[in-house]
């Protein structure tokens, strides 16, 4: 693990034992459950959460899909841990340490993948997003769902910040550099970027967030 990886651990080790039960809990659940509703998860195929926290979306997918791989991924052990104890009732899913440019499946596991408010930790995005593309099928689906730091001026504050203060955090992007990175990997994007700006969002004082669908 390189030194940006382990910082990324390390933060997230630290709010593993509140996370899933902290204020900021039912926005990150808002915004999971958005996402998954742009998977058509009853049509069957596997799922991964790309940066899965403690497993809330991973098993939601399992209670709709009952004969397919149903897994998460997190740069954390104790994120991992954490949700591997919450879902000791849900025999079927699975979950690994590791970052989103290694992913443990081999090519063309997953039908449907969800990553949401973890892409800006990712040092290398374009090998991140070729190594999703690879563990998905043909026709496979991506939604994405991060911060993007031109919808909302306070957002862009947040993200100066965080690049000096916050060691695990790379960028937050722009929705125009996202579209870049999508195209630099081939990967289909359907329709245009959703972009969402509130204040005072389900426990949280600013959202300025871009929903992104793609297909392999």
């Amino acid at each position: 693990m390189n030194k940006h990886a382990q910082q990324a651990a390390n933060r997230f080790d630290t709010w593993a034992d509140t996370f899933g039960e902290d204020r900021l809990s039912p926005w990150f659940q808002f915004y999971q459950t958005l996402a998954l509703s742009k998977l058509d998860l009853e049509a069957g195929g596997g799922y991964l959460d790309v940066g899965c926290g403690t497993g809330w979306s991973v098993r939601q997918a399992a209670a709709r899909l009952t004969s397919s791989v149903v897994a998460g991924i997190d740069i954390s052990p104790k994120m991992v841990d954490k949700a591997k104890k919450l879902s000791a009732t849900s025999p079927r899913v699975e979950f690994h340490v590791t970052n989103s440019e290694s992913i443990p499946y081999p090519n063309e596991t997953f039908r449907w993948v969800l990553c949401t408010c973890s892409f800006h930790h990712y040092e290398n995005p374009v090998r991140s997003l070729q190594e999703i593309k690879r563990v998905m099928r043909p026709g496979g689906r991506l939604v994405l769902i991060d911060v993007a730091r031109d919808v909302f001026f306070p957002i862009w504050l947040q993200d100066r910040f965080r690049r000096y203060l916050e060691k695990s955090h790379v960028r937050y992007y722009t929705t125009r550099e996202m579209e870049a990175l999508l195209r630099a990997t081939e990967m289909k994007q359907l329709g245009e970027i959703d972009t969402i700006r509130k204040i005072k969002d389900h426990g949280k004082l600013f959202t300025g967030l871009m929903i992104i669908v793609c297909e392999k």
